[in-house]
């Protein structure tokens, strides 16, 4: 009965169910910053191929010198090295700033122990 409750819930938009991994255990231990610059006139291009990249888990437009800001997660630095000197080309991307993010502060919090383990 709780299931189709739960099931209920869920169709109707009251409950969300999200689930919390770090990338590190699925063999992605390198997260990388993308700030890129984009002619304007490839702005909206270059955003949907990089939402479309396997590797990215972000992507989004602003203003100022990078316009377009990129999440990913890659298995190794060649990987990423990979996507910046193949997969970016004929963009319309100009310049680009990558990062290594080498410690997340905020991201999937410790497992919880059930109730009734304690």
């Amino acid at each position: 009965m709780l299931a189709g409750k739960r099931g209920n819930a869920g169709a109707a938009g009251i409950v969300a169910i999200q689930v919390l991994v770090e990338p590190r255990r699925l063999g992605l231990p390198i997260e990388a910053k993308l700030l890129l610059h984009v002619a304007p006139d490839h702005l909206a291009a270059a955003g949907r191929a990089l939402a479309d990249h396997p590797s990215v888990h972000g992507a989004f437009a602003t203003s100022g010198p990078s316009n377009l800001h990129a999440a990913a997660y890659f298995p190794d630095l060649a990987a990423l090295y990979g996507s910046l000197s193949h997969d970016l080309v004929d963009l319309g991307i100009t310049h680009v700033e990558s990062a290594i993010v080498s410690h997340a502060a905020k991201r999937t919090p410790a497992p919880v122990q059930p109730l009734l383990s304690r």
